[in-house]
């Protein structure tokens, strides 16, 4: 018996959240269904094997198609004109959607040309979000409403193809939090949304690990994730150096990429100023990660507008007891009031009122673990593979005929 023909997207793996949840994808269907993978990032079997590592999957290249995207030019990463090289990858991928029984973005919705399975990451895909969430922070000036940018979104509106609202197009929408889908319902009027935890990929700590005070610096913070404004680097920099200022000596570990955006460079040359209590190791693999976690007491997070919050969930699962924003999604990961802040002041009072509680510190790392055991790769994989069958098995989805022809060579 023939199995389905699934085709799954990503616009451009890189080291973050949403590839994570790309690569469990990959895993999740591998064994049942004849997989497409498309997105515009060049992946040899060597760039394969480091997605694995990063991730903790075991996706074998060899039993799945791998289509590159095409890139538009001067584009050789996700944020290079990130808008204008999406709504290209969007029009490829609308192009070679009829060859495939379902097809399945793993990063915001893709109008396929009909019904579809959309894992939401975030809302970056919507500008009116971008603005309306962006609201209490400082915008990027490319970000910014100036001609420029009009002129910006209007060659991005010319690229795309034409698409009916998100409510009307039959997706089965799976936002990442319950914060997510509120969102989607409240703003885009889309009909009870469904809500998949993305996947965790780290192990929880030992419990020695987790209580062992000799093992965890008692003033080190760590913070994970992609170098990019909206992570508010540098405002977790001002955060813990007026800790420091208040005689509390922390340090801080910054596990990401810089790149050579401007906003890493810009990051990097504010963290040189400020001494030597700010580390920055880049990428870690997930060993790395899990010995750099299990060594610091503390994370910290500052993105107000993260629709989920992978990086926290990785964190508190390792131990680390993370303050986060009380907007957005991480607050569902770490809900515990007095980790949650909304203004920097806030945060400043909640961390060292903790750093004055050791008792309380070793209470919450150990139960932080058992918090997100609900995030794990395993429970993402069976809800994902349920949801995919009754999306296969739906009356009122419509038959689509393979076309091989649609479908470009293989890199």
């Amino acid at each position: 018996m023939k199995r389905p023909s699934v085709l799954v997207t990503h616009p451009w793996m890189s080291r973050g959240g949403s590839e994570a949840t790309a690569m469990w994808t990959l895993q999740a269907l591998l064994d049942d269904y004849d997989l497409t993978f498309v997105t515009a990032a060049p992946l040899d079997d060597g760039e394969w094997e480091k997605l694995n590592r990063a991730y903790g999957t075991r996706v074998d290249p060899a039993r799945l198609r791998y289509v590159k995207a095409p890139v538009l030019p001067g584009v050789n990463g996700p944020l290079r004109l990130a808008h204008l090289q999406v709504r290209r990858f969007e029009r490829f991928c609308h192009g070679l959607a009829p060859g495939f029984d379902l097809c399945l973005s793993a990063y915001n919705p893709v109008w396929f040309g009909r019904p579809a399975i959309q894992l939401l990451g975030d809302f970056s895909f919507s500008e009116e979000m971008r603005r309306r969430l962006n609201a209490r922070t400082d915008a990027p000036l490319r970000h910014r409403a100036t001609p420029l940018r009009h002129l910006y979104l209007k060659v991005g509106d010319w690229i795309e193809v034409d698409q009916p609202p998100l409510c009307e197009r039959g997706d089965l929408l799976l936002a990442n939090s319950a914060w997510a889908a509120r969102q989607l319902e409240e703003h885009f009027r889309v009909g009870t949304p469904g809500v998949l935890h993305p996947p965790v990929p780290l192990p929880s700590s030992s419990r020695d690990e987790a209580q062992a005070g000799d093992v965890r610096d008692p003033l080190s913070f760590v913070c994970l994730g992609r170098v990019v404004p909206e992570k508010e680097i540098e405002r977790m920099v001002s955060i813990l150096a007026r800790v420091r200022e208040l005689g509390f000596p922390v340090t801080f570990t910054i596990v990401g990429d810089f790149g050579q955006s401007d906003y890493g460079r810009e990051v990097a040359r504010h963290i040189e100023r400020q001494g030597d209590w700010i580390a920055t190791p880049g990428f870690l693999t997930m060993e790395e990660k899990r010995r750099t976690l299990c060594s610091h007491t503390f994370a910290l997070h500052a993105c107000r507008i993260e629709a989920f919050g992978i990086a926290v969930a990785e964190m508190a699962a390792m131990g680390c007891v993370p303050f986060v924003p009380s907007s957005g999604g991480a607050g569902e990961i770490v809900p515990f009031p007095e980790l949650q802040f909304e203004s920097d002041d806030e945060a400043v009072a909640k961390i060292t009122a903790l750093l004055r509680d050791p008792a309380r510190v070793r209470e919450l790392s150990g139960l932080l673990p058992g918090q997100v055991a609900r995030f794990s790769p395993e429970r993402f994989v069976e809800r994902l593979r349920d949801y995919v069958q009754d999306f296969l098995l739906a009356p009122a989805r419509p038959a689509h005929e393979i076309v091989p022809e649609n479908l470009p060579a293989a890199l």
